[in-house]
């Protein structure tokens, strides 16, 4: 008989693209702990973030609500940038969260790894029981650098992302990519792995949940051991959309830094970044195989509701960028998203339901019987019980980078139904797709006169929804939604 309150284990992964995992398909990842996570439970193929990038992203999964609602709308400093749109750098105490929700339910609550969603250094939005977070910080040192100090490695660590970072990408158009040279048992998945691990023996009479939050994969990419050489580079599977020179997309995909990264590399050099991020997948798998295997080991996995996924996606070549947004591509938007909890949900189910993962924190407190107040969220917990049709007929995105001018604005507002999907830039260049014809969103058909039914359908669901939501940029949209309709 199945608890009325379950654990809760949120393995949260950044900039995981869900085409670098067995069970999603590729033909080279290394991931047989994933896959088995995937045969035990249930995969989305078709789960989405609302924005591609880490804060906002991370706040809208543990709130429901879009960013224009909750506020974090990049990764920055308190910022006005345009009238009523105004930008946190935190995410207040007042937003009600899945971390409120379950603390208040009597839960034990445990965090680890990036938060990502400012004032890293204390614990809050009730994660108040165990907190052990690691995020660069500027000022002072993290849990993990004091691990590493008191290894000897702190010095290693900071020079091997000195060596990998992207600033020398910039100079020469291509990114680095390789072997660190801290040990594998000492790598910062391991290290939060061990955190989740200590956290889950030192148990009490209460519910608990955990966040894994892992850093990995990230860039730079850099694979602890021998993860850095897995993958033979010539077993590589190039993107489709490789070959994309983006002359008929918006202007701001070729101004941006995903794109300047890249902008010299040849055919080999993409090999070697692709197998040396598989490398580092396959360094994640082996560590959460370790944890899962340990929740098996402690009879714990028919209490545990376990659910693996990540903050948004990678192009990893697609299209002919590193990185997430402002693309809003498959590959940007789409996350992996797996469920398990033994002997409640079905393993081995694969559906192809439309998924936000704004929907995640109304599923898990009906998944574990805690009243969240869960903003847009919608409820999948019957899709996964009982297999049952997704409630989602659309998933909706938006992506904003801010600059000193309008100009230099990368404000997107974007619709994905089962076929089409709508790209509405503000202030740039649109885009529509058939997915059903053009899965890699190679042609763009924005301009295309027998589609003009399909642009106003959507630019009216856009709409639609930005009312709804109280969107501060709702007369910006309306203008740029009569653009592509008319």
């Amino acid at each position: 008989m199945q608890i009325q309150h379950p654990n809760l284990l949120i393995i949260l992964t950044d900039q995981l693209a869900p085409g670098f995992l067995g069970a999603s398909g590729s033909a080279v990842a290394r991931t047989p702990n994933l896959d088995r996570l995937a045969a035990d439970g249930v995969l989305f193929r078709r789960a989405y973030v609302p924005v591609p990038q880490c804060s906002p992203s991370r706040a809208s999964m543990f709130t429901g609500q879009y960013p224009h609602q909750h506020g974090l709308l990049v990764i920055g400093k308190d910022d006005p940038p345009l009238g009523r749109l105004r930008n946190r750098s935190i995410l207040p105490e007042t937003v009600p969260s899945l971390g409120l929700a379950f603390k208040a339910a009597g839960y034990r609550m445990g965090y680890c790894g990036p938060w990502h969603m400012g004032g890293d250094e204390t614990p809050h939005h009730g994660w108040t029981d165990f907190w052990r977070t690691n995020r660069y910080w500027k000022r002072g040192t993290d849990f993990y650098e004091r691990y590493l100090e008191e290894l000897g490695l702190a010095a290693t660590f900071h020079e091997d992302h000195r060596t990998f970072g992207f600033r020398a990408a910039l100079e020469t158009g291509v990114p680095p990519s390789g072997a660190t040279r801290i040990p594998a048992q000492h790598a910062r998945t391991a290290w939060a792995v061990q955190q989740a691990i200590d956290f889950i023996d030192d148990r009490d009479e209460r519910p608990w949940t955990f966040c894994l939050s892992i850093k990995d994969p990230h860039p730079p990419v850099i694979s602890p051991g021998d993860f850095s050489t897995l993958i033979d580079p010539a077993d590589v599977e190039l993107p489709v959309s490789l070959a994309d020179d983006l002359h008929d997309k918006p202007d701001a995909l070729r101004r941006s830094l995903n794109h300047r990264w890249v902008r010299n590399m040849t055919e080999p050099d993409w090999r070697r970044l692709i197998a040396h991020y598989h490398g580092l997948v396959a360094h994640v798998d082996t560590e959460v195989g370790r944890l899962l295997d340990h929740l098996e080991a402690a009879g714990l996995s028919e209490d545990t509701v376990v659910i693996f996924t990540s903050d948004h996606g990678e192009n990893m070549g697609s299209h002919r960028m590193v990185a997430k947004g402002p693309s809003m591509y498959e590959e940007s938007l789409g996350v992996p998203f797996i469920v398990r909890q033994a002997g409640r949900i079905d393993g081995g189910r694969v559906h192809d339901d439309l998924f936000s993962t704004i929907d995640f924190v109304r599923t898990c407190g009906v998944l574990c019987g805690v009243d969240v107040r869960a903003g847009e969220g919608l409820d999948f917990s019957a899709t996964l019980t009982d297999g049952e049709p997704g409630p989602r007929r659309h998933v909706f995105a938006e992506f904003y980078t801010l600059g000193e001018t309008r100009d230099d604005f990368m404000f997107v507002k974007s619709v994905r139904g089962d076929r089409w999907k709508l790209n509405l830039w503000l202030y740039d260049r649109s885009e529509l797709y058939d997915l059903e014809v053009d899965p890699h969103e190679m042609t763009n058909l924005i301009d295309s006169v027998a589609q003009a039914d399909v642009r106003a359908d959507l630019a009216g669901r856009i709409l639609a929804w930005v009312r709804q939501t109280d969107d501060p940029l709702t007369p910006v949209v309306e203008r740029a939604a009569l653009r592509v309709s008319s």
